[in-house]
């Protein structure tokens, strides 16, 4: 067993920058791909929350937003439920680099946890965080597409 948990994955996306950080940020957009529900303040200092519904029960996720830099660095500190102190004892830092590549943006998502954690949860946290950047993926190529046919339909009108 190790003292700090790790996870770091990357996901290459046929959209521009701007459109995937928004994803990462906005409480709607986060809505459409990751939650059931979300509020957001997108800045350094603000609050992202985060619900899930399942047939049992509902979850809820608090981070407080470290580092904002607009479209191009998002990092969270993800605070338990009931602590309102960053920090607390133990740290949770959610962070995703993004990189305009050619044609695409690259997104490095690194998950770092103080709490350490046996093989089989880093199995499941691997898949998991697999499927989130999935979904992040199909959200953020269905929305640049939608984009492009409206685009293209105003502007093949004027033809």
């Amino acid at each position: 067993m190790s003292c700090k948990t790790r996870i770091e994955k990357r996901v290459l996306i046929q959209a521009p920058p701007a459109p995937v950080f928004r994803a990462l940020t906005e409480a709607k957009d986060l809505a459409r791909w990751f939650c059931d529900r979300a509020a957001s303040d997108p800045r350094a200092g603000g609050e992202l929350t985060v619900c899930w519904k399942t047939r049992e029960n509902s979850r809820k996720g608090r981070a407080l937003i470290t580092r904002f830099e607009k479209d191009a660095l998002l990092e969270m500190l993800w605070l338990e439920e009931g602590d309102d102190r960053p920090g607390g004892n133990t740290r949770h830092i959610l962070s995703y680099k993004i990189t305009a590549r050619k044609d695409s943006t690259e997104v490095l998502m690194i998950d770092e946890d103080d709490l350490p954690q046996n093989e089989e949860d880093i199995d499941v946290l691997n898949q998991g965080w697999n499927n989130v950047l999935m979904e992040l993926k199909d959200y953020c190529e269905r929305t640049e597409r939608g984009a492009r046919s409206r685009f293209n339909a105003i502007f093949s009108k004027d033809l």
